[in-house]
């Protein structure tokens, strides 16, 4: 009994080290990326630059362009060289970079970085999935990808506010000086306490997530342990994997959903604005309304970490739908509110419930279910698919950004804004529906 107790204590202490490695390491790259974000501002002040917005409206391009063309890159390189190598080359590369944008001169230089830095930085999802595959039972995904999740929002936040604070006393090259030291900092930390795989081969089967759960959910827990032993794709080259994926309607609904979805997000870039002139508020203002939003995501997804994982396929397949659909009814509650007869004031604050609740209904399901598909139906591609995912979402919020624009600038408005979104995250709820129902009916890859 005392060696079980010990075994699972070492085992448990094992998962919190390289969790703290992975939620820490994620948070580093996600702050060497909004880093250019945070020092635009005082780039533009600097006269000996000669910057304008759109000069910086086109460094923001690149950065896009390189985070795509990451996707496809590092998928591949990570199923070669596991997550443990990529995730630490992608840290100490970011930061390296982030210091050369801090002595560049020039437009060029500028946009040439950022694209290479956000092109590293899209390595830090595909080892983590990796990371993840290794480490933890299938029946604790959800809330380990739930907080690994919160990093990255944490991370923006708090160096938002922090290296914003420090802009005011030091020049902004001095400022990407110190996130390459903290960037550094995290990496040195994290070099010996990040292991790529347990040594134990039977260390997943002995952690035991199933052992006070119901009939149903053991299971479903042993049909994941075996999938694990013996995944159909083991042994199969990339090309191979690549059919797989092509030709499973679980993936093709998937690719519908992360679309939809990563659109959804990117309603985030139009909220200050929408806000802005909906409601007469200053800039200021509006930025800081706009925070409803990721306060929401982050809410959404640290419920996920108490409660994901307590549901079975079934219990997913409705907790999902029914938060997609709140999210659509809070859209169509923007989109009527005007016809409501309410006070300016009540409007508002009507707005930011709305735009709260949507964030707290889409991250989950944003976030969750698609890295968990792609260790399990992946398995040895498991990176490459994720990465195949995100890339797609990309390029669909890339084109939402232009379509969105428009239909904000059209006759309608943000009337017809507001009836866009209300349409993509309707599709993208049928498409969890139907992903989550096939998801139900256990079935591999062969």
């Amino acid at each position: 009994m005392l060696s079980n107790i010990m075994r699972i204590s070492t085992q448990s202490k094992l998962q919190v080290q390289i969790l703290l490695s992975m939620y820490f390491g994620y948070g580093a790259m996600m702050l060497c990326q909004a880093t250019i974000t945070i020092l635009g501002p005082a780039m533009l002040a600097d006269e000996t630059l000669g910057l304008s917005k759109t000069n910086l409206g086109d460094i923001i391009g690149y950065g896009a362009l390189g985070a795509l063309a990451g996707k496809l890159v590092w998928g591949p390189i990570t199923d070669n060289i596991g997550g443990r190598r990529t995730f630490l080359v992608g840290i100490v590369i970011t930061a390296i970079l982030v210091g050369i944008y801090g002595i560049s001169l020039n437009v060029t230089s500028f946009g040439l970085v950022f694209f290479l830095l956000s092109a590293v930085k899209s390595s830090g999802w595909a080892g983590l999935t990796k990371l993840v595959g290794n480490w933890y039972h299938p029946q604790k995904y959800g809330r380990i990808w739930a907080i690994l999740s919160t990093s990255s929002r944490a991370s923006v936040v708090s160096g938002t506010l922090f290296f914003g604070w420090l802009l005011g006393v030091m020049s902004w090259r001095y400022v990407a000086a110190c996130v390459v030291v903290v960037a550094l900092v995290v990496y040195v930390a994290i070099y010996f306490f990040m292991q790529d795989k347990p040594d134990d081969p039977l260390f997943i089967e002995k952690d035991g997530a199933d052992s006070e759960r119901s009939e149903e959910f053991k299971i479903e827990s042993r049909r994941a342990l075996e999938n694990l032993r013996t995944h159909p794709l083991k042994g199969t080259t990339l090309f191979q994997g690549l059919l797989v994926f092509a030709k499973s309607h679980r993936v093709w609904l998937l690719v519908i959903m992360s679309m939809m979805l990563t659109c959804s997000m990117a309603f985030l870039d139009f909220v200050s604005i929408y806000l802005m002139e909906v409601f007469h508020l200053s800039p200021s203002k509006a930025a800081l309304a706009s925070s409803a939003f990721p306060f929401g995501s982050l809410c959404g997804l640290i419920a996920s970490v108490a409660f994901y994982d307590k549901f079975s396929k079934k219990g997913l397949r409705s907790a999902l739908t029914i938060s997609l659909a709140i999210a659509t009814v809070c859209i169509l509650t923007l989109k009527f509110s005007p016809s409501l007869n309410l006070s300016e004031d009540a409007n508002l604050q009507l707005a930011l419930v709305c735009i709260f609740l949507f964030g707290f209904s889409i991250s989950p399901a944003y976030y969750i279910p698609i890295s968990i598909f792609s260790i399990q139906f992946g398995g040895p591609h498991s990176a490459t698919l994720v990465c195949l995912f995100d890339a797609i979402g990309l390029a669909a919020s890339a084109t939402f950004g232009f379509v969105g624009g428009r239909f904000a600038d059209s006759a309608g408005g943000w009337d017809s804004f507001l009836s866009l979104i209300v349409v993509i995250v309707a599709v993208a709820m049928v498409s969890a529906f139907g992903f989550m129902h096939a998801e139900c009916r256990p079935a591999k890859p062969s």
